[in-house]
């Protein structure tokens, strides 16, 4: 009976640091910061779509005192802001690096902000070239295929399996959190759809996904672009939805 008793305190303590460590904090009416492991941060901006109402789109923050790195930028320049001065007040440190993963707005919305609060931004060519021939902000630097950045002592890998979501969509890959930001070419265990495929190369977004499970296999955190976190099973989930489409 008193080891029944121990254990059930110890349930309920693990319980409530899981909690403590998954809570959401409300930093605005409409970004939220959850801590996902001791050096990762999932931020979701709310903004308000004509065809999807009002849409949460995720990305995240990894931090290694006083560095930072901003994997996709939130939908605009004042939930931009809200995040590098998070980042300023609970950390003492600067997001020196932002990188949209494609060039749609819950990606790269904020990115002339971020470049102007001194955010070194790196995206795929393809990316870049949208971006400027939309007359948007456009990433000092760009790659082809694949980009290791260092964040202190983390590193985030900038991987491009090919077209789906859109034909510039990346993901990004943090090896020593086992976290895999798959952004929009992924979605979340309770989507129905494959979402908005207004620019989405259908034929290609399934090969593009078996070439991510195949990176990255040893994901333990796997972020869509909208919706809760899971694991690898989403990219699975992903090619059923894609199945039933065609």
């Amino acid at each position: 009976m008193k080891l029944l008793k121990i254990t059930i305190f110890i349930i309920i303590l693990l319980t409530a640091y899981t909690m403590a460590v998954h809570a959401k904090e409300n930093i605005s009416d409409d970004v939220t910061v959850e801590k996902l492991t001791g050096t990762v941060w999932l931020y979701t901006a709310y903004y308000d779509l004509p065809d999807f109402g009002h849409c949460p789109a995720n990305g995240l923050i990894v931090i290694d005192t006083p560095h930072a790195i901003m994997i996709d930028l939130p939908w605009t320049d004042e939930q931009t802001s809200l995040l590098f001065e998070w980042v300023e007040r609970e950390f003492n440190g600067r997001i020196e690096k932002v990188i949209p993963t494609h060039f749609h707005i819950d990606c790269a919305g904020g990115l002339g902000e971020a470049m102007r609060r001194k955010g070194e931004a790196f995206s795929l060519d393809k990316t870049a070239q949208i971006l400027r021939d939309t007359g948007k902000s456009v990433p000092d630097n760009y790659f082809t295929d694949s980009l290791t950045l260092a964040c202190g002592s983390l590193s985030v890998e900038l991987f491009y399996p090919g077209a789906g979501h859109t034909v510039d969509n990346i993901v990004a890959w943090i090896p020593q959190a086992k976290i895999l930001f798959g952004g929009c070419l992924i979605k979340s265990a309770d989507a129905t759809s494959p979402g908005n495929i207004a620019d989405a190369s259908l034929e290609e977004w399934p090969k593009s996904l078996i070439k991510v499970r195949e990176k990255y296999s040893s994901a333990e955190i796997v972020i869509p672009g909208h919706g809760n976190p899971g694991g690898i099973d989403l990219i699975d989930h992903t090619l059923k939805l894609l199945h039933e489409k065609q």
